[in-house]
């Protein structure tokens, strides 16, 4: 019996300060804890248990595969990761989407601005010509952020069962 194998490549962004690059095995600690800090989820669900958070950091990592895009570890050169940034379809329909989430340690700091918006140019570049966003109404520094890349607030809509901005970028922006 032969078993194929296949393989994806994470492509590599750079910006001034930051590389948005492939998750590794030993990013998984620092983002449990992160997944674990009720503050640092407050706006996306609540914390996780480490059970959670490693089903999460592995299906993060796994868009890359089964979409051809995926979540990027935010990265800061000779100091670590910050958090993560991603461009990926939900289950919920086939807009383009981006998220980001900056560890709270790395908070105001400028980088979940400067990442999302290298992920929304390679988005734009190599992946569509739209991209939205959803941002919980009260998550006023990830509102900011989307403004700051230049996404357009659409409208309000029901989220997950939470009242959310819905940002948009390109086509019909």
């Amino acid at each position: 019996m032969s078993v194929g194998s296949f393989s994806v490549t994470v492509p590599r962004l750079r910006t001034a300060r930051l590389l948005l690059r492939e998750p590794r095995l030993d990013d998984f600690e620092a983002f449990a804890a992160n997944a674990a800090d009720p503050e640092s989820r407050f706006h996306i669900g609540g914390p996780l248990d480490r059970r959670e958070a490693w089903r999460r950091f592995m299906s993060l990592a796994g868009t890359w595969l089964v979409q051809g895009k995926g979540w990027w570890w935010i990265e800061r050169p000779g100091h670590g990761a910050v958090g993560t940034v991603g461009v990926f379809r939900r289950e919920t329909g086939p807009e383009l989407e981006i998220g980001w989430a900056v560890d709270r340690p790395h908070w105001r700091q400028g980088y979940a601005s400067e990442a999302a918006r290298a992920a929304l140019d390679y988005a734009m570049t190599n992946l569509g010509d739209r991209v939205i966003a959803y941002v919980s109404l009260q998550n006023a520094p990830s509102n900011a952020v989307a403004a700051r890349i230049g996404m357009r607030r659409e409208a309000e809509v029901d989220f997950y069962d939470a009242p959310h901005w819905r940002y948009a970028f390109g086509r019909d922006a």
